[in-house]
């Protein structure tokens, strides 16, 4: 007769999301996940099947925090060329307030494995489309209210904030604030008409 779990997979599930998050994927041992998740390695892939399958679960369970958290703004906005510069310092904020500098674990595992691992791929991906789209809309409703010209190409423009993102959320984890700030000046002077 099989036992029941003791313990909850989503808090263990976010507990090992903070120790991937400070070592990456590669150095995160399942002896080291096993203490910071209070479980065993047995229960681990009972769970979830393998490092890997954690693993997967952890960056579904960033991405709902992303969106609910990071990526507020963005969703909430009505095409205000300001809504961006929040964002970016919502999570300049975000990275400076803590006492480790993790960045973002998307970057970070995108740095770490790239396309190497498809099914990581798929997530990253993902994750990228979302953010892609939710500047597009902003970037239209912009251009509706006049402030980008009529003929930008919100796609391209789409395309630039998401790597312009993706470049902060190295560049934060070591760049002082004022470097940060010039940064974010920059990227909103180049929407501007």
């Amino acid at each position: 007769m099989p036992r029941n779990k003791e313990y909850d997979e989503d808090v263990v599930a976010e507990k090992a999301m903070q120790v991937f998050w400070d070592n990456g994927y590669k150095a995160t041992s399942v002896r080291a996940l096993e203490q910071a998740m209070g479980i065993n390695q047995f229960s681990i892939y009972s769970s979830f099947k393998s490092k890997q399958g954690l693993f997967l679960e952890v960056l579904k369970k960033y991405k709902e925090l992303n969106e609910e958290v990071i990526l507020k703004t963005l969703i909430e906005s009505n095409g205000d060329l300001e809504d961006i510069r929040k964002f970016y310092f919502g999570f300049i904020d975000s990275v400076k307030g803590h006492h480790k500098t993790n960045g973002c674990l998307f970057a970070n595992t995108t740095a770490e494995l790239g396309s190497s691992d498809p099914d990581v791929a798929i997530l990253l991906k993902g994750h990228f489309a979302v953010l892609e789209g939710l500047f597009q809309e902003l970037l239209i409703k912009a251009k509706e209210r006049g402030n980008i010209k009529k003929e930008a190409d919100t796609v391209k423009l789409s395309r630039y904030l998401v790597t312009t993102t993706e470049g902060l959320t190295i560049t934060a984890k070591i760049q002082d604030r004022e470097s940060l700030e010039d940064f974010v000046e920059v990227v909103i002077n180049s929407l501007k008409v």
